[in-house]
């Protein structure tokens, strides 16, 4: 099982997850952007030191979580259109990470005969969602 450190610029340790296999680190180091206690941050890179993971944030100054949001089903995807409104216009529930990184991983995705573009990836730890956004 692996420990990852969720660090501000080297400095500031935000949050320290322990017991993580070793499938649920790499999707957290995947995704682009991570949202924690109502901040949203990018994610600049991740190395291991010390027995440990580190993931190097950025504080995405005047990004905020979605007004929309809610409390859903562990490991939920949403799909989002990259807009001012960035509404869902999908959401997937998957039972296991195999397919959560699965899903992540596609380049693009079609919805109701649409195909989209992935833009970036995020993921919501406050509402334990991922959000893959769409260009649109």
């Amino acid at each position: 099982m692996n420990t990852l450190v969720y660090r501000l610029e080297k400095e500031q340790t935000i949050k320290t997850v322990e017991d993580l296999s070793s499938l649920e680190s790499s999707i957290r180091f995947f995704v682009n952007y991570w949202v924690y206690d109502g901040v949203v941050y990018e994610n600049k890179g991740n190395y291991f030191t010390d027995d440990q993971y580190v993931m190097e944030l950025y504080e995405c100054k005047g990004e905020e979580p979605y007004d929309d949001a809610i409390e859903k089903a562990p490991n939920t995807i949403e799909y989002r259109l990259f807009h001012s409104d960035r509404k869902v216009v999908k959401e997937s529930i998957k039972t296991d990470l195999d397919d959560v990184m699965l899903a992540l991983s596609l380049d693009s995705v079609t919805i109701e005969n649409d195909t989209y573009k992935r833009l970036s990836l995020e993921f919501d730890e406050d509402r334990n969602v991922f959000v893959y956004y769409l260009n649109g």
